[in-house]
């Protein structure tokens, strides 16, 4: 089997970036002003990124919505005409929603064949039928174009299908586990230089993500009522003393005699740094509050779900991203990158109850983010994608799916061609050529053709679409353009 492996990154040059970075941070500490000359002097550090520095297009933010565990997608979008349902559900089995279940979004179609939804994924499909979102069909990792019978003989196979951490780290990164940078992160590190405050380049509401991991940019991850602080900094927390903070603040960044206390200090500078920046930007934008909607109509919830999306983990990321958007302006940003995420996909129990009740947060969370943009007039300048681990088999294993591999995701925005399925929808149906057993979908695209739309989208040129994507050659021109100019 072939590996699709990342570009090697250079452990001494990362080291020596993070050290020179944590300098600039900490050089800034000595006022506002310091901080974003400091902060923008990153760019400098790369070579490549002074190749972008002037993207054009204006502003333009990449969101990825990751979906932890796998999506059974085979329950988002259905075949509606009479033939197909009954083959849908002969090989779903328990698993099969019924046609009078399906709700049929105007223009959900692909070459005369309908398709219909769950009502669950109703406020996302809205956007579809507005031209503001596109489903694509049957998307996942490959090395080169595969057929079922290359696959049944292990040529050029992806690595270590069928594995969480692996697949996770292949949609995000183009290889299994161990990848030490994503394709969002090499994106970003193309990029970066068209930004006043570099370090806001690639950004984390979720966690460490190897998605935003680069060879230069550094992940900045923020939290859902925004920057991450040093609590014992907060003036609440010291209460009754004017020097604690203060005091505190110079342990913090002192570098001390030993190595990795002074790599401490250079961090936790930086930290501090961009949270007084971060701050204040935000303190100076809005976005419209997440409404308190019922997730599922009032319906049993599984334990520990959210009843209301205004407590939300997920509508909470995505608003403040929304935040972070909308400072952009203000931090002198132009290119960002962006991760969120949602657990619990894993559903090889109990789907029947659980997952109409993931598709509603992803559903309501991502309507409530692309309502926040339009009303600040941010909308065409921002693109969400939906990824998952992998799809799931068709076939039931009597109580939920099993591992998968192709699946269908969801692309939104205004720079989306929308209202309109890309790539081919196969044959719901077991034993077709798309099928490696089980139902389980041979993908018609691989990840990397859809971030090269991404990247194309971003600014990147075909030359640097290629040193982002390794192995994106081996697909030619078969996607048709996903993306708007």
């Amino acid at each position: 089997m072939t590996d699709m492996s990342s570009p090697p990154v250079s452990p001494r040059s990362r080291r020596d970036f993070v050290r020179r970075a944590g300098g600039l941070a900490l050089g800034g500490l000595a006022g506002r002003a310091g901080l974003g000359l400091g902060l923008a002097g990153l760019a400098a550090l790369s070579s490549r990124a002074s190749r972008s520095a002037n993207p054009g297009g204006g502003y333009r933010a990449l969101v990825c919505l990751f979906m932890l565990g796998g999506n059974d997608a085979h329950n988002w979008f259905v075949p509606i005409d009479p033939a197909e349902h009954a083959a849908y559900a002969a090989a779903r089995g328990d698993l099969a929603l019924p046609l009078a279940a399906l709700q049929s979004p105007a223009g959900l179609v692909q070459d005369g064949r309908r398709f219909g939804t769950p009502a669950e994924l109703a406020p996302l499909m809205r956007w579809y039928e507005q031209g503001r979102a596109a489903v694509v069909a049957n998307v996942g990792p490959l090395v080169r174009p595969l057929t079922r019978a290359e696959f049944l003989a292990e040529r050029d196979v992806p690595a270590k299908l069928f594995s969480h951490n692996d697949q996770v780290s292949t949609w995000q990164s183009l290889s299994p586990e161990g990848a030490r940078a994503g394709w969002g992160g090499r994106i970003a590190d193309l990029l970066m230089a068209a930004n006043a405050q570099p370090l806001f380049t690639a950004v984390s509401a979720a966690g460490n993500a190897v998605f935003l991991s680069g060879r230069d940019v550094v992940q900045y991850q923020i939290g859902a009522n925004g920057a991450a602080r040093v609590r014992a900094l907060d003036e609440r927390w010291v209460t009754g003393s004017s020097t604690v903070g203060a005091l505190l603040r110079e342990t913090l960044v002192t570098a001390g005699d030993h190595p990795m206390a002074g790599e401490y200090a250079r961090v936790m500078a930086r930290s501090i740094a961009a949270e007084g920046v971060l701050s204040s930007a935000f303190g100076r934008v809005s976005v419209p509050p997440i409404p308190a909607t019922p997730i599922l109509g009032g319906a049993p919830l599984p334990t520990g779900s959210p009843a209301t999306l205004d407590v939300d983990p997920l509508a909470r990321q995505l608003s403040v991203v929304a935040q972070m958007i909308a400072a952009a302006p203000a931090l002198g940003l132009q290119r960002q990158v962006f991760m969120v995420s949602l657990g619990a996909f894993d559903t090889h129990a109990n789907q029947l109850r659980d997952h109409p009740v993931l598709t509603a947060r992803v559903a309501l969370s991502i309507d409530y983010f692309m309502g926040a943009l339009q009303s600040l007039g941010l909308l065409d300048a921002v693109t969400l994608f939906t990824a998952s681990d992998f799809g799931r088999t068709l076939v039931s294993n009597g109580d939920g799916s099993d591992h998968g591999w192709g699946a269908h995701h969801v692309v939104l925005g205004g720079g989306v061609r929308g209202g309109q399925i890309h790539g081919r929808f196969p044959v719901v149906a077991t034993g077709t050529p798309d099928d490696v057993g089980s139902g389980r979908l041979l993908p018609g695209l691989s990840v990397v053709e859809l971030a090269a739309q991404f990247g194309g989208w971003m600014g990147l040129s075909p030359a640097e679409q290629a040193e982002v994507l390794p192995g994106l050659s081996a697909f030619g021109q078969r996607m048709a353009p996903l993306m708007t100019a």
